[in-house]
Order: C-alpha cells, then sequence, then structure tokens
C-alpha cells in the first residue's frame, strides 16, 4: 500500500477517537489527553535513553506528566510554575540522593523539556474546549491541521521541485508548504460556512477568526512539524516510533497540533 494510503486510513481510524473527544470535552477528553501524553512520554524516554545514552527516571515522568494533565484540569494554568519548580527541584535531588553526577545537567534538561512540551502543550486542547463553543472550535482546529498536514504532504510529494528548504526536514517542499497555508486559510472559510449550513450561525463571525487560524495552523502549526523534525534530527531518528502506520509515532501525529493550540488558546482569550 502507499504511503499515502497509509497514511489517510490511519487517519481514518484514530481521527474519529479524537473528534468525539473534543466533542463531549470534559473527563471523556481528559483521559483521551492524559493517554496521548503518556504515550509520548515513553517515546521520549526511549528516544532519550537509547540514541543519548541518558537514563531519565521513567517513573518520575509519567507520574508528573500526569500531574500536569490532571492539574491544568482541575486548576487551569494558575500557579503552575510552582509545579514546575517543584519538579525541577525535585529531579534535582533525586540525583544527589542516587549519587547520580554524571549527566546530571542533561538529565534535568530532558524530563523538564520533556514535561513542558508533551503534557502542557497537550492540555491547550482541553483549555480551547473550555471556551464558548469550544467543542467546535477544537474541532475545526483537529480538522484543519488534518487537511493542511495531507494538502501540504501531497502537493510536496507530487509536485515539489523546491526541497531542503528548511535543513529540519529534507523532504519539504516550497510547493507543499505554501500550499500547506493556502488550504488552512481556504478551508477556515469553506468549514464555517459549513457549520453555519449546519447549526444555523458563524463560530467564526470576524473575517480575524479566519485569519487567525490560517496562520495559526498553516505557518505555526507547520513549524510545528518542522520542529519535531528537527528534534527527530538531534535523536538522527526518521519517526519517533512505529505506533502508527503512515505517521510514525505519537509525538509526529501531534506535532502541529500541539504548537498551534497553545496559540489559538492564546487569541481567544488575548486578542479576539
Amino acid at each position: 500500500m502507499k504511503p499515502l494510503a497509509v497514511r489517510t486510513l490511519c487517519a481514518f481510524c484514530f481521527g474519529p477517537f479524537l473528534l468525539i473527544g473534543a466533542w463531549l470535552g470534559g473527563i471523556y477528553l481528559q483521559i483521551l489527553i492524559s493517554i496521548i501524553s503518556v504515550l509520548s512520554i515513553i517515546e521520549f524516554y526511549k528516544l532519550v535513553k537509547q540514541k543519548k545514552k541518558i537514563q531519565l527516571n521513567f517513573t518520575f515522568l509519567i507520574i508528573t506528566a500526569l500531574l500536569i494533565n490532571w492539574y491544568v484540569f482541575f486548576i487551569g494554568l494558575n500557579n503552575i510554575i510552582f509545579i514546575y519548580i517543584l519538579i525541577f527541584t525535585l529531579t534535582l535531588i533525586f540525583d544527589v540522593v542516587r549519587d547520580y553526577t554524571s549527566q546530571s545537567s542533561e538529565r534535568v534538561a530532558y524530563t523538564i523539556f520533556a514535561l513542558l512540551y508533551i503534557p502542557l502543550l497537550l492540555e491547550f486542547m482541553f483549555l480551547i474546549r473550555k471556551l464558548e463553543n469550544g467543542n467546535l472550535l477544537l474541532i475545526l482546529l483537529m480538522i484543519l491541521v488534518w487537511i493542511t498536514d495531507t494538502a501540504a504532504y501531497f502537493v510536496g510529494a507530487k509536485f515539489g521541485k523546491h526541497r531542503n528548504i528548511f535543513k529540519a526536514s529534507e523532504k519539504k517542499s516550497l510547493e507543499g508548504f505554501l500550499t500547506g497555508i493556502l488550504s488552512a486559510f481556504v478551508f477556515a472559510y469553506l468549514l464555517n460556512i459549513i457549520i453555519n449550513a449546519i447549526w444555523k450561525f458563524y463560530l467564526l463571525t470576524d473575517w480575524k477568526d479566519i485569519v487567525a487560524y490560517g496562520i495559526i495552523v498553516g505557518i505555526i502549526g507547520q513549524l510545528g512539524d518542522l520542529i519535531e523534525s528537527n528534534l527527530k534530527r538531534d535523536f538522527q531518528v526518521k519517526n519517533t516510533s512505529k505506533l502508527l502506520p503512515g505517521h510514525g509515532g505519537i509525538l509526529d501525529r501531534f506535532d502541529s497540533l500541539m504548537i498551534s493550540a497553545p496559540f489559538l488558546y492564546f487569541y481567544f482569550i488575548f486578542i479576539r
């Protein structure tokens, strides 16, 4: 089966679970986010152990990731900095108690990075869901990310001539990147019309909302994919795992969503 067909089939298999979780929200979405968070932490832990030869505290990573997930669920972002200060301090204390002097700074750095990059960024999906019409806002974000990713991948694979525009991804072409940006704007507009046809109201009530989705998904979302590619280059791997056929690992699948979700939340909280 061709790579694009495998990608599409895999997306159709797990995509509905995400959409249902976004629609239902609450504890259902939170459990789904927690599962994604744990699987992502496992991927990251294995990469650091196998490729960097650094032994992180696996149990500590899982527990603290879930702590961050559920802290945001019950309390929100208020005072979360104190959770990270506590985690930072405990990581240092563990190395002292266990007499780990070698790679101590690297262990702390990878631990804090993992807990910022994975559980915290994923929780912005839940925070978006709590906004007014948050179920549709989150579903729209998810669908746009998938459309942008698919459009950029298809055009880049078939028609991409100007490649290696980013060292992070040699296969990323200018044609694919621009197609991703254009598709984000176009489908944000079209999906807004579809939502109005079904629910009799415009979810994106102003042109600024459509532009925001276009920029956040089309540009920032694709940069999120490139950020993940840069990390994989550092680890010298093609994919974070082989869990999802055609996509790679959980981190490979959620890289764009993890970066775009916080910016969309910031837009609705601070700009709109």
